[in-house]
């Protein structure tokens, strides 16, 4: 159970190493300033970290992280970048640096707790970037886009919530790996739907 948990963790940590090198790579060549570029690139690093981190966890319970096969990154334009950063950054990053976070503190496991605050504290810094591409997106964004964006995030806040609403983490999830339970996870979400919303 606690290695299926950690392989899966450890192949989207992994996939996550393109996906931010390609959002460096598009923040580039749309002229976006070049300290988030250098953050994108900074992300993708902490992404390697974090697999070989979770790929360990895994491996102690016995299981092994699935290959990540990724098809080719199609290009695309600058609102397709922006849409996808506000539901995948400023929605399930920001819940993610939460999970992470709230595991650090109380996952009974003390490497689980170790490894996953170190963490966290990427995956703030994480959330963080979407957070300044959006501020960014909307210095450069006709009153349309920004409707539009916002838009994404509400519907990406709304699929979340009823994803936390069926989440009921088998008690060694919650007390080994400190998986928030279904009652803290819906705390948690609607702390980020204050936020996000």
């Amino acid at each position: 159970m606690l290695g299926a948990l950690f392989s899966q963790a450890a192949w989207l940590e992994a996939a996550s190493v393109p996906a931010f090198l390609r959002l460096a790579d598009e923040l580039k060549a749309h002229g976006a300033p070049e300290a988030l570029v250098r953050a994108a690139r900074r992300c993708a690093g902490d992404e390697v970290r974090h697999t070989r981190a979770m790929q360990a966890l895994a491996q102690r319970h016995g299981a092994t992280m699935p290959e990540v096969d990724l098809p080719p990154f199609e290009p695309r334009s600058l609102e397709e970048m922006l849409l996808e950063n506000a539901v995948e950054g400023c929605v399930r990053e920001t819940f993610g640096a939460f999970i992470a976070g709230w595991q650090g503190r109380t996952a009974r496991d003390p490497e689980v707790r170790s490894t996953l605050r170190a963490i966290a504290r990427d995956e703030v810094r994480h959330a963080e970037l979407a957070w300044a591409v959006d501020a960014w997106a909307r210095q450069h964004s006709s009153a349309a886009q920004r409707e539009r964006l916002h838009q994404a995030r509400r519907d990406a806040l709304r699929a979340l919530g009823e994803e936390v609403d069926g989440h009921h983490p088998p008690a060694p999830l919650i007390h080994d790996a400190g998986l928030p339970s279904r009652e803290q996870a819906q705390a948690l979400f609607q702390g980020l739907s204050a936020l996000a919303a």
